[in-house]
This record gives C-alpha cells, sequence and structure tokens, in this order.
C-alpha cells in the first residue's frame, strides 16, 4: 500500500472562462489558423476590454489531442499543466495587458495525425513478402487474397491522408481523417498477422513482426478490483478576501477513471455522478461559510484506478521468457525471437519509471501513460503466443475474414430452435409408433 497527496486549491474568487481561464476582465480567444510545413499554428489572442487600467490575464488553450510538451516546437516562455478533465496537456502564459491592448501568441505544434508513409510503405512491402514465401504451398491462394484486402486497405488509407494533408483541410479534419486511418490501420495490420501465422505455420521465417493481435488484451479492472493502492486527494478551500467572510462553492471533479466504487472515504464531502459526462465529483451540497483568508481541507480517500494487479509486470516477463524458451532454437521463429527480446527491454524500461510522489495532474498524466504502455506491451506478448495457438484450416475459396461469434441471445435461439425442432421430431416419431402398435392390436383382434 502506499499513499499519494495532493492538494488543490479553490479560491473564492470567482474567475470567468472564456474558452479558457481569464484573469479579471481580460478575454481570450483560442484558434488553430494555420497548417502548414508538417506544423499545426494554435494562436491565442488575449484581449484587454479596459480603456483605463492595465490587467494581467493567463492567456491558456488545450493542446489538440495527443500532443505533449514535447511536439511544441516554440517552448519558450510557456508553461504545460496537464488538464485532467480534458485528457490533453493545456499550454499557459502569464501576460499583463495595456488599456485596450490585443495580443496574439503562436504555439506551433509538430504535426503528428499523418502516418509516415514509411510506415505504410514497410507494411505494405512486408505483406508481399509474405504473401511470396507461400508461393507453390497450399496456402498460396489464401495469402494472395489476403495480401489483395490488404493493398486496397492501404490504398485507401493514402488516398485518405493526401485528401487530408496538412494544408489542404481545416486542422480539425486532418486530425478526424487521421483516427480514422489509425483505425483503418489497425485492421490493416491484424490482416497482416494472419499471414504472418500463415507463413510461420509453414516452417518459414516472416524476417518480422508487424501484425496486430485478433483481439485486445483482458482489461485488468474487470478482472482483477482486489487493490490495496490507496490515493489520498487533499482538497483545499481558501477563502482568498483578507476581509469578508465568504461562502465558497464546493465541487470537485475527479479522473474519469475513478468510479463510485473507488472512493473509500470522501473525508466529510458527498459524492455525485455526472452521468452527462461519466465522471464522479466530491462536493458538499450547500457553500462552505469560511472566515477572512480562512482554510478548510477535506481529505479523500480513492482506491488507485490505475493501480496494477500485484506481480502484473513479473508475469509479463515470464510470458516473455515462455515463448523464448520456444523460439531461440528454431530459425522459422527467429522473428518471433527478435520481438521478444525487445519487449523485454521495454518491460524493464517501465518498470524503472519513477511515479510522481505527490497525486497532481502530473501524476495522472504518468499513471494513463504507464497503463496504456503496459496495455500495449501485452498485446504484442498476446500477439506473438498466437504463433503457437491451433487455427482452423481456412476452408478454400472462403471469404477472408473474422467470423464474429453470435451473441449469447442468438446463441440461446438456435438452441431452442434445435430443441423444438428435436421435440416436434420426437412427437411425429412417438405417434407414428403408437398408430402403428395400435394398428398391430385390431389386426391381431381381428385373427
Amino acid at each position: 500500500m502506499f499513499n499519494k497527496r495532493n492538494t488543490i486549491q479553490v479560491s473564492g474568487r470567482l474567475l470567468a472562462p472564456i474558452l479558457c481561464l481569464c484573469v479579471l476582465t481580460c478575454l481570450v480567444a483560442v484558434s488553430v489558423v494555420s497548417v502548414s510545413g508538417a506544423v499545426i499554428t494554435l494562436k491565442i489572442r488575449v484581449i484587454n476590454p479596459s480603456k483605463a487600467e492595465k490587467q494581467k490575464a493567463t492567456a491558456t488553450a488545450l493542446l489538440p489531442s495527443s500532443a505533449k510538451p514535447e511536439d511544441v516546437e516554440n517552448k519558450e516562455g510557456f508553461e504545460f499543466v496537464y488538464d485532467v478533465a480534458g485528457k490533453a496537456y493545456r499550454i499557459k502564459k502569464e501576460v499583463e495587458l495595456n488599456p485596450a491592448e490585443t495580443r496574439t501568441f503562436e504555439v506551433v505544434i509538430k504535426d503528428i495525425w499523418t502516418i509516415p508513409a514509411e510506415d505504410i510503405q514497410k507494411l505494405s512491402q512486408h505483406a508481399g513478402k509474405l504473401a511470396g514465401a507461400l508461393k507453390s504451398s497450399d496456402k498460396e491462394e489464401t495469402a494472395g487474397r489476403l495480401q489483395g484486402v490488404i493493398e486496397e486497405g492501404i490504398k485507401a488509407v493514402v488516398s485518405r491522408q493526401a485528401a487530408y494533408a496538412v494544408g489542404a483541410v481545416k486542422p480539425l479534419d486532418h486530425i478526424r481523417a487521421y483516427e480514422a486511418n489509425a483505425e483503418a490501420m489497425n485492421r490493416i495490420r491484424r490482416d497482416v498477422g494472419v499471414l504472418e501465422n500463415l507463413v510461420i505455420a509453414s516452417g518459414l521465417d516472416p524476417e518480422m513482426i508487424l501484425g496486430a493481435t485478433k483481439s485486445a488484451p483482458a482489461a485488468d479492472r474487470d478482472m482483477n478490483d482486489a487493490t490495496n493502492a490507496v490515493l489520498i486527494l487533499h482538497i483545499k478551500i481558501t477563502n482568498t478576501s483578507p476581509t469578508e467572510k465568504r461562502p465558497i462553492p464546493v465541487r470537485h471533479e475527479l479522473p474519469a477513471e475513478v468510479r463510485v466504487t473507488d472512493i473509500l472515504d470522501a473525508g466529510g464531502l458527498q459524492v455525485g455522478v455526472d452521468a452527462a459526462n461519466n465522471i464522479c465529483y466530491a462536493y458538499l451540497p450547500e457553500p462552505l461559510e469560511l472566515e477572512p483568508k480562512g482554510v478548510r481541507v477535506f481529505d479523500v480517500k480513492i482506491k488507485d484506478p490505475w493501480a496494477l494487479p500485484s506481480g502484473k509486470l513479473l508475469r509479463l516477463e515470464t510470458r516473455v521468457n515462455d515463448i523464448l524458451k520456444i523460439t531461440r532454437e528454431k530459425e522459422s521463429y527467429k522473428a518471433v525471437t527478435v520481438q521478444a527480446q525487445a519487449i523485454l527491454t521495454e518491460l524493464e524500461e517501465v518498470s524503472g519509471r519513477k511515479r510522481p510522489d505527490v497525486m497532481n495532474e502530473q501524476y495522472v498524466a504518468f499513471s494513463r501513460r504507464q497503463f496504456g504502455d503496459v496495455r500495449a506491451i501485452e498485446g504484442r506478448i498476446q500477439r506473438l503466443e498466437e504463433f503457437f495457438q491451433p487455427t482452423e484450416k481456412a476452408i478454400p475459396g472462403g471469404p477472408i475474414m473474422d467470423v464474429p461469434r453470435p451473441d449469447k441471445r442468438t446463441t440461446w435461439v438456435i438452441i431452442y430452435i434445435i430443441l423444438g425442432f428435436l421435440g416436434i421430431f420426437s412427437l411425429l416419431f412417438f405417434l407414428r409408433w403408437f398408430g402403428k402398435g395400435k394398428a398391430e392390436k385390431v389386426d391381431g383382434a381381428g385373427h
């Protein structure tokens, strides 16, 4: 068990958010105005509407999804804070504006929403080599048709990426096209994985493993909710007024991963659920009355939603070593061996990461990244394990696709239909048998 602590300050002064946090009456406008040269330029405009007074303001905006501080090319003068609710980084800059002054800041972000052409080409060439390795084998026809499906998918990705390239469309459309292409690439990699399976099943070395697993690893939280990892969240309520007693509203939103059952002790607060946003929050039904410069702290104990089950990384390492025991002495598994060794290196790197000491925004950002990386590694391990699982023989001339299993309701409908058919058949057989027996009795009595 370990404890993490966080201090969250809620000021008694009401601040007016206009797209982002403003101080006093300054206005902040955010827009993405240009996309060029493989970068996206985010512009933040700050306006002081007062014609008589200087005012301080915080120019701030959320970075686009997936963007990290290292993706910003002009970091100087900016502060980066992870926005827990937005699941993205927020960029901030403190400024002082003269009366009626308008100032614009540009944030230049690398275009990370384009799939590298070399990655697409590498996948296409890999699929071609795999299909070529299966020529003159009983899997040639299956591999050829599967390669055709892969090539069609790659052409669609390349075409969409060209149509929604930087500068050709609005940044939001460019990012949405990337998300659609990323999903399409995952499907393509699953098809490539089937080709790799066929090559290894034929006793050949696929040279590299680029395919994806057919199904995502099972969620740990659904399998094992038992954890002793507890986070202690300090919610600090402050009245900043030096002279006035004030009622301060208390409402603090928790990270999206935190469920009601994860809250072990609300520390005097009540727990609510925002159904529209699917998040929990801690609150008081009535504003908290605080004396001038008064402070009140609420300690909320939360079960760590990102805690890995005990021994998780060790079990993943064991699974990789089990794979290596099988592959090291077989030439056809050379690519699998290389991949497994790379995964061991990644597991060592992940386990060596140091968690932040304080449960704050950085802690949430670190935990989400760690949780995602471990899940991705487990998916790659699961992909390697698929090479040693029995597969059904492909039906010649059959479609190349993963046929989903029927759902539970459909399965029971099929079972009931079969039972009904058997019941009717049994009834007909009984009636025929009974009628024949009766006829034989009548015939015997006639004699």
